[in-house]
């Protein structure tokens, strides 16, 4: 199976509330993580467009979730870095009840790319998204960004540490750790990506 070329991909919409969002025929993946994990940068890359998904300023300040649409059956989902830091309590609730309705109730929903900055690990937040997905039994690709910013027999210790503490969860969990998202490392992401889709 030849990986899927992204370089096509579109800003389809943007929603806040997921309950008034009829389900898709097709197929989606989540990008989930903390603010400024480079969930943007990373969609952005994979798309070979820079300013595809907006890059915020201020990190927790999105409200949006967006929708970008690869094909007609085939769209990936960017959802607001959890933290939403610099927006309003209603908006947060909101953006945090749409996150788990999502999680939980998206039929299409059909694998999930989840960033975490590699100095911070896997926090409460990931592993209880995790343990949903595992009750769904979706494939997940776990990214740990930012390794440029430990030595590499910390990002081994790191990584190391990540498997241990998903063992319990007993999934089919890839890791894998980047410094800066460019084309060198796009193809690991691509795979998965295209492998979800051909297999739905």
């Amino acid at each position: 199976m030849n990986n899927i070329k992204f370089d096509r991909t579109f800003f389809l919409k943007s929603i806040v509330d997921f309950n008034t969002l009829k389900d898709f025929l097709g197929i989606e993946v989540a990008f989930l993580g903390y603010s400024n994990v480079g969930k943007s940068s990373i969609i952005n890359c994979l798309t070979k467009k820079k300013k595809l998904a907006r890059i915020s300023k201020f990190p927790g300040s999105t409200s949006t979730i967006n929708f970008f649409s690869v094909f007609s059956d085939f769209r990936i989902i960017d959802f607001p870095g959890y933290g939403y830091s610099k927006i309003g309590r209603d908006n947060k609730i909101s953006l945090t009840k749409s996150l788990f309705f999502y999680l939980k109730k998206r039929q299409c929903l059909k694998g999930v790319v989840l960033l975490s900055d590699i100095r911070h690990s896997i926090k409460p937040i990931d592993q209880l998204i995790l343990k949903i997905i595992k009750q769904r039994l979706l494939p997940v690709l776990i990214i740990l960004t930012k390794s440029d910013k430990v030595s590499k027999q910390e990002e081994k210790k790191i990584v190391l540490n990540v498997y241990k503490k998903l063992l319990s969860l007993h999934m089919n969990v890839i890791i894998c750790s980047f410094s800066k998202f460019n084309m060198v490392n796009m193809p690991i992401i691509e795979s998965k990506l295209s492998e979800w889709y051909s297999s739905s």
